[in-house]
């Protein structure tokens, strides 16, 4: 019960905060959403900061769990298909709980720097992802759908291109489908930008 009751405190911050905004949101809002005292909030969470930093450390664990399962589901796919369904549920993620990281990141701006352990908590997550399309581009380099001899930058480059398609979206505070960019990502990754011949 009570970890039901904090999925469903943590739940209900997103979407106050969703609405009012990263400042304007009060804990008697959230607690409201919920239908509990405020005083149960505090019972679960010090403080509005620490309700927050549980939220984004809780949807980054949901996003390494939601690629773990994709990975495991996908097991005997093709690599480009594998990378197709990877793809999907970080873009996916990110257009679920687009608003909670339009706050974060226009908070980041405003600013200037990352909260002590905001990087730290980012740089995790990103090492997360890149370990398992490190394991992942394995299977590509066997399948002959990477080159080998680059394989050790893959991960990288992929997370920034992922990472530059979620931030342009971001900054136009507009979300697009995965369905719309996961196919020119593949293309760019896979097959590379030039020009098909004839």
């Amino acid at each position: 019960m009570k970890e039901e009751a904090r999925v469903a405190i943590l739940d209900a911050a997103e979407q106050v905060l969703a609405e009012q905004g990263l400042h304007a949101a009060r804990m008697d809002d959230i607690a409201a959403r919920v239908g509990v005292s405020v005083g149960t909030l505090y019972n679960y969470f010090e403080d509005r900061q620490q309700l927050l930093e549980t939220l984004r450390d809780v949807r980054g664990r949901e996003l390494l769990a939601l690629l773990d399962e994709e990975l495991e589901r996908s097991q005997q796919l093709p690599y480009r298909a594998r990378l197709h369904g990877f793809l999907c549920c970080v873009l996916e993620h990110s257009r679920t709980h687009f608003r909670l990281l339009s706050l974060l990141f226009e908070d980041s701006l405003r600013r200037g720097a990352s909260r002590e352990g905001d990087l730290d908590r980012h740089l995790e997550i990103r090492r997360e992802v890149s370990l398992r399309l490190e394991h992942l581009g394995k299977q590509g380099v066997k399948d002959g759908a990477l080159r080998s001899e680059d394989a050790s930058h893959y991960p990288a480059m992929l997370l920034d291109m992922m990472q530059g398609l979620v931030l342009r979206q971001l900054i136009a505070k507009q979300s697009t489908p995965a369905d719309e960019v996961i196919a020119p990502l593949l293309r760019c990754f896979l097959d590379g930008a030039a020009p098909r011949p004839g």
